[in-house]
């Protein structure tokens, strides 16, 4: 569990004895600061994990994807996944925890979820239900929707993959590591001993995407980042790698369907 949580009325101790039980499902809310963390060592969770985030972003790194997940939407982590994690820009919201045995038949890797508005409800209200008495036909119901809503999955935009060993891994960290690094593609196959056309084939197969496409992905990851922790569009936009605002407002409305600062006023 993350720092920051809490659920009325109980205490650690408890919640931890509650989330070892056999009950269906649980609420907690959390909190974190402000400043960006660094990453949490990889671990699993014998439940499985809605993200219900009022606030900030978080990111989850698993099977060499990286998901990011922002304000006003919902994830699902499912149980078992090892996955490490880091916040930004203070994230806060609800955690729900649904017990192994009803995970079955649900995703089984890390996904954002579609129905964010009616998941943020649920977990407000599953916050409040009493949890030393037995489970109603009610909340079985509700438990029910929940797991209707984890099947139903949006479309993973902010999805990267980040792979671990080899050549296109050694270009994958050099561009995370600074992201408005603008050498051309025939640079980048002569960093790994390539040829051109065999590092774009090479790259495509191990990421799913050209390159273009991936670097560019890579920047929106880093946008959204330094957008969260309250920097302005333009130096955002400087920072990672576009010459003009107007060229990375496009790229970001391509993108996420809005400009930046829609995104996150919404």
């Amino acid at each position: 569990m993350m720092d920051g949580v809490s659920l009325a009325g109980l205490s650690k101790k408890e919640m931890r004895r509650l989330y070892e039980s056999d009950w269906p499902i649980m609420a907690v809310e959390f909190s974190r600061s402000a400043a960006a963390s660094e990453w949490a060592p990889p671990h699993r969770h014998v439940r499985g994990q809605i993200l219900a985030l009022t606030k900030g972003l978080l990111m989850v790194d698993a099977a060499g994807v990286r998901w990011m997940f922002p304000s006003q939407c919902c994830a699902w982590i499912p149980p078992n996944c090892l996955h490490a994690a880091r916040s930004v820009g203070g994230a806060s919201g609800s955690m729900l925890f649904l017990a192994a045995s009803l995970c079955r038949g649900l995703p089984a890797e890390p996904r954002l979820l579609s129905s964010c508005d009616l998941l943020l409800a649920l977990a407000n209200r599953i916050l409040s239900w009493n949890y030393a008495e037995p489970v109603t036909r009610t909340q079985m119901r509700v438990l029910g929707v929940v797991r209707d809503e984890i099947q139903r999955a949006g479309e993973q935009v902010l999805r990267l993959h980040v792979p671990k060993r080899g050549k296109t891994a050694k270009v994958a960290r050099a561009l995370l590591e600074n992201v408005a690094d603008d050498r051309t593609l025939e640079d980048w196959a002569e960093y790994t001993g390539m040829s051109r056309r065999t590092f774009m084939r090479c790259f495509s197969a191990e990421m799913g995407m050209p390159f273009g496409r991936w670097r560019q992905q890579a920047r929106l990851f880093a946008a959204l980042e330094r957008l969260a922790q309250g920097e302005s569009v333009t130096d955002v936009a400087m920072a990672v790698g576009y010459d003009s605002m107007s060229a990375f407002i496009e790229m970001f409305r391509a993108s996420l369907g809005t400009t930046p600062s829609r995104y996150f006023r919404g």
